[in-house]
């Protein structure tokens, strides 16, 4: 079998492992939207505290899973005065605590990888809240606000047009779920056909991401030797203390995030083929948490809020990262919670399909997927 049949076939594969829990995901999350609303809480972030936290955060939760989207609504939340430690705890949030998130991972990944990332991301939170609230200076909390106060009176001319694109696309979200809250009387059926229209935006937002990180995945899986994720990861090394290989993990978890320019679900994708490759349990979940830190959402936080304001929040949530994925491991392995070997979903097989369970979902969520998403993208116009 050649190179390019091989990866043809691992893309194939992945595409089809996971295809079925990322419709039932991002179904899950529009409905979610269109029929709770969301108003009452985004008027109540105003301060920071344990409840305006919980709240920011089980309204990321219920939001996008889109990273831009993310930080776009986010932006939007503090134009209404909502606070930096709010604000960053839903993009966490949105990114890292949806259910479509989920589903690939425990699809992926395994179960104990589910409570990494659901611990993982609460922890990542009241990390990254508390470090905003003790470092971020306000003389660069003013300077976002007027930089902030500056591109809103820009309407063109912007270099970032995509970055504006997805902007506009969340503030149109928004708008449907004004228009869907305050509609008299809006009964079931509007409720749905507001939903097929997030599910529309999500999967045009998200997906170009997902294929990117389905393809890289490939790519790496086929193309790259085990022996070298074993050298990049120190597997096996008992020369060094315990600590800092540990450490390594985590940064080269970051590292490759960072430059990976993959995020949200794409990022699940990657994170298995690095976990076969034996990095750390708690280095997977670095990988997976900094979606938020890739270049592309740089350049984001640069634009919407200056270039103090990006670095800042770069050192605050990388630190909050590391941190994040040193307490995964040593807590898990005290736990005894960490897999003892490093397989996953994503290994290479030469039988990779079968009549099972995922066929008979996928069999259901294909078409029910394809008809909700044209329902939306007519419901758009």
């Amino acid at each position: 079998m050649s190179v390019i049949t091989k990866i043809i076939t691992e893309l194939a594969y992945m595409l089809w492992n996971i295809y079925w829990g990322l419709a039932l995901g991002f179904i899950l999350s529009s409905l979610i939207r269109a029929f709770i609303s969301t108003e009452s809480i985004s008027s109540k972030l105003g301060k920071n505290s344990v409840a305006s936290v919980g709240l920011s955060t089980l309204f990321g939760a219920i939001s996008s899973s889109c990273s831009y989207a993310a930080a776009s609504m986010a932006r939007a939340l503090m134009i209404k005065g909502a606070t930096w430690s709010n604000a960053v705890s839903f993009m966490v949030a949105s990114t890292n605590l949806v259910f479509e998130i989920f589903i690939v991972i425990v699809s992926l990944l395994g179960w104990a990888f589910f409570g990494g990332e659901v611990i993982g991301g609460l922890f990542f939170i009241i990390i990254s809240a508390i470090l905003i609230s003790w470092f971020f200076p306000a003389k660069v909390k003013q300077e976002a606000v007027v930089h902030i106060a500056e591109s809103e009176g820009k309407k063109s001319g912007d270099p970032h047009a995509h970055h504006h694109m997805e902007s506009s696309c969340c503030h149109h979200e928004m708008k449907m779920d004004d228009e869907n809250t305050h509609k008299d009387g809006a009964g079931f059926l509007a409720k749905l056909k507001t939903a097929s229209g997030h599910y529309y935006m999500d999967v045009t937002m998200v997906g170009k991401d997902i294929l990117i990180g389905l393809v890289v995945a490939a790519f790496l899986m086929v193309l790259v030797p085990e022996a070298f994720w074993k050298s990049l990861f120190l597997s096996g090394n008992s020369a060094l203390p315990h600590f800092l290989v540990l450490s390594w993990n985590a940064i080269i978890g970051i590292v490759i995030a960072i430059f990976a320019f993959v995020c949200s679900v794409g990022n699940i994708v990657m994170a298995a083929v690095l976990w076969q490759g034996g990095i750390s349990f708690g280095g997977v979940i670095a990988f997976i948490l900094s979606d938020l830190v890739t270049i592309p959402m740089l350049m984001v936080f640069r634009n919407y809020y200056g270039n103090k304001t990006m670095w800042y929040l770069l050192i605050i949530l990388v630190v909050s990262i590391f941190f994040t994925s040193l307490f995964l491991d040593y807590t898990f392995a005290a736990l005894h919670w960490i897999p003892k070997a490093h397989t996953g979903g994503m290994q290479m097989s030469g039988e990779h399909f079968s009549w099972n369970y995922q066929t008979w979902l996928n069999l259901f969520f294909i078409p029910v997927s394809l008809i909700y998403f044209y329902w939306g993208r007519k419901s758009m116009k």
